[in-house]
């Protein structure tokens, strides 16, 4: 569904046209009514227009419940007329809530993406799908239990990260010959040590003949 259509379905056709209108003509605004964008990342200052617009909104909407009132109070004498008039104040409201809570829902996301791509995952989505979203919380732009389920995620599924390599820390006497962490290096030291066993038999094989 576009945003014109979402417009329409929660304003009603008029309201969600001129509202479109608005939001269209303003620059800061594109990404909004541009539906052929693929990256959900918004920038700051859409996320800011959106919500100025929503406040925009429910200044409007605020307007139009005292109007509301003002009619209830002329039409008290008719239960119909009445219960039309709270009938449409509660469809105000409950437009002004599914509104706020898609933009809340968007500012999430964004500050979400941003934030994973700092643990270095392979996959962001397939990370976001063993995390508890539930348990992951945005306060004043920081997401609260979502570090401590990526340390978790790090000692049990180590898979889902990028392999961070470590940095050197020397060898003692500067003989790069003596690193023996790798599988390489490991043989070399075996082959090393066999080499030495035969030279030291050697020599006492020798010795024996000698002192015989």
């Amino acid at each position: 569904m576009g945003l014109l259509e979402y417009l329409k379905k929660v304003l009603g056709d008029e309201e969600g046209e001129k509202a479109y209108d608005k939001i269209s003509k303003d620059k800061d605004n594109v990404l909004l009514v541009d539906s052929k964008k693929g990256s959900k990342y918004i920038e700051k200052s859409e996320l800011d227009t959106a919500n100025n617009s929503i406040k925009e909104y429910k200044k409007q909407l605020k307007d139009r419940d005292k109007q509301l009132n003002d009619l209830k109070d002329k039409a008290k004498d008719s239960e119909e007329l009445s219960q039309e008039i709270e009938i449409l104040k509660a469809d105000n409201e409950k437009t002004t809530k599914d509104y706020e809570a898609k933009l809340n829902q968007i500012n999430f996301d964004t500050k979400f993406e941003k934030a994973i791509t700092g643990y270095k995952a392979k996959n962001p989505k397939a990370l976001r799908a063993l995390l508890d979203m539930d348990k992951v919380k945005l306060v004043d732009d920081t997401f609260i239990g979502l570090d401590e389920q990526i340390k978790t995620l790090k000692e049990s599924d180590v898979y889902l990260f990028e392999t961070e390599t470590p940095g050197g820390t020397g060898n003692i006497g500067g003989d790069s010959s003596s690193v023996i962490d790798t599988d390489e290096g490991k043989l070399s030291l075996g082959a090393r040590l066999a080499k030495e066993r035969t030279e030291a038999t050697k020599v006492t094989e020798a010795q024996n003949k000698f002192f015989s």
